[in-house]
């Protein structure tokens, strides 16, 4: 965003309601569709992007929606009250500690460089994100998919090149892009989003995966290492932004972070209903940080940043799209179809006056705040348990977080009728990237003290 301008979300809610008729079950949503950018040469796009033009890359431009005038005076910035960061500046953000290799979430994050649709030069933030390809980053879709001018045909990035850790300040090669330069082979987009429409930028659509081509043999992944992907659709977390911001008053030439406590946030979707996101607004947005990780406390990614706004009193904020079904769903099982994703599975018991659902992960994807629902037989009542709430003969907990290879338990006292022994159903809700949707119930029988 070359432009010194604020660009403020327009959210409109028109969320159409239709009752099936009475006892129809639910039909399951369609799997959302992905569209594919023609195969590029990965070699000419680490040739073209030479230091000089890396270090002249303007950040990218947003997809327009409602420009405010900037009122006359100082830039304004993140009250002091709302700065989380340490050392942060006035706009929230603090410098990662140099080398950026030390740490994982600063090897994998990184700076992509791109020529837009109009032939600019252009730099967003991505990440390293885990697959079975080791190839893949994730970004923003606006950074790879957009139009010239207002009213032009939409068109692919060209020349996309991303450099992990990138340090601009550096003063070798080897220090500047120590995980070497990366070019694009194919990127990957939702299908719904186009952007030309206003609406984009305020979309759930808006996140990209880009393949890059291998180097000496060698993954991308296996050089830098790549962040855990967590399946969540928004809301309250303590998240770590990383990214470039270019926009001055910075130039994109160092990795910077913001601490910030999130909210749900609305954003456009099909059939005009609204979809979850990440808000907050303890850091501001700038150009050049499009794309970038949002990272919980464990360093598992929860969302690239994808809008806000950084110049306007009362506007100052950053939203990203959390990796939700609609978006990264959409785009991982193209990108990625020998990968295991959301392969959620649950196991039951009941025992002592308890009923107990042990939840497991397969794969490379974490997922957040998954609800396991117990139904009870007639006559059975549960008892008070931390995170559960009950409705009836059903009693539905959230974890906070399932991990792969890290088993979550979750249990419930419950009295059983005197004398009778009667099954008990447990189930978790995986998305259809679960390959085996077969083990998310378990059955078990509840015996009486």
């Amino acid at each position: 965003m070359s432009r010194r301008s604020t660009l403020l979300a327009l959210v409109t809610v028109t969320t159409a309601l239709v009752a099936p008729p009475a006892g129809a079950a639910a039909a399951p949503p369609p799997v959302p569709g992905a569209e594919v950018s023609p195969e590029m040469d990965p070699q000419r796009a680490i040739d073209y992007w030479t230091a000089r033009k890396q270090s002249k890359a303007d950040a990218t431009d947003l997809p327009e929606n409602v420009v405010i005038p900037r009122s006359a005076g100082a830039w304004t910035s993140v009250p002091n009250g709302r700065r989380l960061t340490p050392g942060a500046d006035v706009n929230g953000y603090g410098p990662v500690r140099r080398p950026y290799r030390q740490a994982q979430s600063s090897r994998a994050t990184g700076r992509l460089f791109f020529l837009d649709a109009a032939g600019h030069r252009r730099s967003c933030s991505g990440a390293v994100v885990r697959s079975a390809r080791g190839l893949l980053v994730v970004t923003a879709a606006h950074c790879v998919y957009g139009v010239a001018a207002r009213g032009a045909q939409a068109r692919w990035s060209q020349h996309l090149a991303f450099v992990p850790a990138y340090d601009g300040r550096a003063k070798t090669a080897d220090e500047r892009a120590p995980y070497g330069v990366w070019g694009a082979r194919r990127v990957w987009k939702p299908r719904p989003f186009t952007g030309v429409t206003p609406y984009d930028w305020d979309s759930v659509y808006d996140l990209a995966l880009v393949e890059v081509g291998r180097r000496g043999g060698a993954t991308l992944q296996e050089q830098a290492g790549a962040l855990t992907p967590v399946r969540n659709e928004g809301g309250r977390h303590t998240v770590s932004s990383i990214g470039y911001p270019s926009d001055a008053p910075y130039d994109g030439s160092r990795q910077l972070w913001c601490l910030a406590r999130t909210r749900s946030w609305p954003g456009h979707a099909l059939g005009g209903t609204v979809g979850g996101r990440l808000r907050t607004d303890n850091c501001h947005l700038y150009g050049g940080n499009s794309g970038g990780p949002w990272l919980d406390g464990d360093g598992l990614l929860l969302g690239v940043l994808t809008s806000g706004a950084s110049d306007e009193d009362g506007f100052g904020y950053a939203v990203a799209n959390p990796l939700g079904r609609e978006s990264f769903g959409a785009v991982i099982r193209r990108a990625d179809p020998q990968g295991v994703y959301d392969a959620l599975s649950v196991e039951g018991s009941g025992a002592g006056g308890r009923v107990t659902a042990t939840v497991t992960m397969r794969g490379l994807m974490a997922a957040a705040r998954v609800p396991v629902t117990f139904t009870l037989p007639p006559g059975a009542r549960a008892g008070a348990a931390p995170g559960c709430r009950a409705a009836g003969q059903r009693v539905t907990c959230t974890p906070a977080m399932v991990r792969p290879g890290r088993p979550v338990r979750v249990s419930v006292p419950v009295r059983a009728r005197a004398g009778a022994t009667d099954t008990v159903t447990v189930s978790v809700t995986s998305t259809f990237l679960d390959p085996d949707q077969r083990d998310n119930t378990d059955s078990f029988r509840l015996a009486s003290d």
